[in-house]
C-alpha cells in the first residue's frame, strides 16, 4: 500500500480533487475547505456561505460542512480525514471519517465546537486535511458513488438554559441585574444562596419605599386639613 505524496496529489491535480489548488498541499495530504453549505445540528438549519461571507459556530454547537472541492477517487484508492492541528488547537474537533473507493463527490463532514468560546469559520477556510491511500488490487464491483441526493438534517434538542436566568431573574431585576448575575453565577459556589438574599433585598427595598410613600402622603393629609405641621 503507498500513501500519496504531494508530489503525487499533485501529477493527479483535478483527476482526484476538483476544484485543484497546489497551495492546499501538504506533505501527505491535501487541506479541504469550506463550500458553500455549512448545516447546524442544535438549530436544524442549512446557512448558505459565499465569497467574504463567515459563520460563527457557537461553544458545544455540532455542525457540518459541505466540502468546496470535489473527490474523485478510482476503484484502487481510499482516504481518511483528520481535523487540521491550527483548529484543533482552537477546540475544535471532527469525527474522523475514510472516504471509500470510487466516492465521487464533495464531502459532508461532522464537526463540534468543544471550547467555551465562538469559532468564526470563514468559506473558503481550510478545515481539515485529507490523507490518500493507493493499493495494487483494486476492489471488485464497486459503482461510483457520493452524497444522497438529498440531506436530511437531524432533529437535535436546543440547549437546555437555566429557567431562573431564562425567566425569572430576567423579568425580576431587568436586564443590568441580569447581566450581573450571568457574569458572577459560575464565580459563586452558593449562587442559589445569593440569589435568595438578592430576592429577600429586593423585598424589603420596595416595602420600605412603599412605607415612605405611604407615611409622607399621611404627613401631606395632616398638614393640609389640621395643619399639624
Amino acid at each position: 500500500m503507498q500513501v500519496l505524496t504531494s508530489d503525487d496529489i499533485k501529477k493527479l491535480g483535478n483527476k482526484l480533487i476538483k476544484p485543484f489548488e497546489e497551495d492546499c498541499l501538504t506533505h501527505v495530504g491535501y487541506d479541504i475547505r469550506i463550500g458553500e453549505n455549512v448545516i447546524l445540528f442544535t438549530y436544524s438549519k442549512e446557512v448558505s456561505l459565499s465569497e467574504g461571507k463567515s459563520i460563527t459556530i457557537e461553544p458545544n454547537e455540532r455542525f457540518a460542512i459541505v466540502s468546496l472541492e470535489e473527490i474523485l477517487l478510482p476503484d484502487d484508492m481510499f482516504a481518511f480525514i483528520f481535523t487540521r492541528i491550527k483548529l484543533a488547537w482552537k477546540g475544535l474537533t471532527s469525527l474522523g471519517t475514510k472516504v471509500d473507493p470510487m466516492f465521487q463527490d464533495k464531502l459532508v463532514l461532522i464537526f463540534s465546537n468543544d471550547s467555551s468560546q465562538p469559532i468564526e469559520l470563514s468559506y473558503k477556510e481550510r478545515i481539515c486535511n485529507i490523507m490518500f491511500f493507493k493499493y495494487e488490487k483494486p476492489v471488485e464491483n464497486i459503482k461510483p458513488r457520493g452524497r444522497p441526493s438529498f440531506l436530511v438534517i437531524p432533529p437535535f434538542q436546543s440547549p437546555i438554559r437555566d429557567p431562573i436566568i431564562e425567566e425569572d431573574v430576567r423579568r425580576k431585576y431587568g436586564y443590568g441585574i441580569y447581566s450581573v448575575i450571568e457574569y458572577l453565577k459560575p464565580k459563586l459556589n452558593n449562587y442559589e444562596d445569593r440569589l435568595k438574599a438578592l430576592e429577600r433585598m429586593r423585598t424589603w427595598l420596595y416595602a420600605t419605599i412603599g412605607s415612605g410613600i405611604i407615611v409622607g402622603i399621611i404627613l401631606l393629609l395632616l398638614k393640609a386639613v389640621f395643619n399639624v405641621i
